[in-house]
């Protein structure tokens, strides 16, 4: 924005350094002037009960510039210049939560493997398959729990929400296996192969690798096996 500052009316005028003229008119010594902790020595001169302003030293004092021109002077108020905020490095993973997520990842390998064990026995299982499977169930349950409270970056968050999936996935896979296995269907135990290529099952085992490489590399990512 310009400023115009003319000779009768502003406040701040351009004053040309004319010692012989000032003393015929009655000006007092010059004086320093301060703005915003800026020193300009001698920049105001007080003449005829009125205070001037050497116009440039002004300018200076305030990062501005000034334009002379025939009938008027202009001066041009600049704005202090932006600071550049250093490039910051994306946070990712933090490392209680990567080890806290590791460890969830660890007891739900264990509980993973329950659940194919007991497939495998199918109706030998018995009356025992239930109270097994859920002690696996609740030491993953605290394990994620866990993690989840330390989780503190945006990316813990976002893999936190991924481990609840896992969760979630393995839940239900416990679910059928004990579906299965009280429903005497025994093609499990007859056919092993029908439990190793279990589509819920191959998708936790995805997920499962996937995370733990997520983890390790302290950087979040998403894969569609773990929704």
């Amino acid at each position: 924005m310009e400023h115009y500052f003319r000779y009768a009316s502003a406040l701040l005028l351009t004053f040309f350094w004319c010692p012989g003229v000032l003393v015929a008119q009655g000006a007092a010594p010059a004086k320093t002037l301060i703005v915003n902790g800026r020193s300009s020595p001698g920049a105001v001169v007080q003449m005829n009960g009125k205070s001037y302003v050497d116009v440039e030293a002004f300018a200076q004092a305030v990062d501005a510039t000034v334009r002379f021109e025939t009938n008027k002077v202009i001066l041009t108020m600049g704005s202090a210049p932006a600071t550049v905020q250093p490039a910051q490095k994306p946070v990712g993973l933090s490392r209680e939560f990567s080890q806290a997520g590791i460890a969830t990842l660890s007891d739900m390998r264990e509980w993973r493997g329950g659940i194919a064990s007991a497939l495998r026995f199918g109706v030998a299982a018995g009356n025992w398959l239930g109270p097994w499977l859920q002690d696996y169930q609740v030491r993953a349950q605290k394990s994620l729990d866990q993690a989840s409270l330390a989780a503190k970056t945006e990316s813990d968050q976002k893999a936190a929400e991924l481990l609840r999936n896992e969760l979630t996935n393995v839940k239900q896979w416990d679910a059928q296996a004990q579906a299965t296995i009280q429903s005497l269907n025994a093609e499990p135990s007859i056919n092993p192969a029908s439990t190793e290529s279990d589509p819920l099952r191959l998708k936790i085992a995805d997920c499962s690798t996937f995370l733990v490489t997520m983890l390790v590399s302290g950087e979040y990512a998403d894969n569609a096996n773990c929704h």
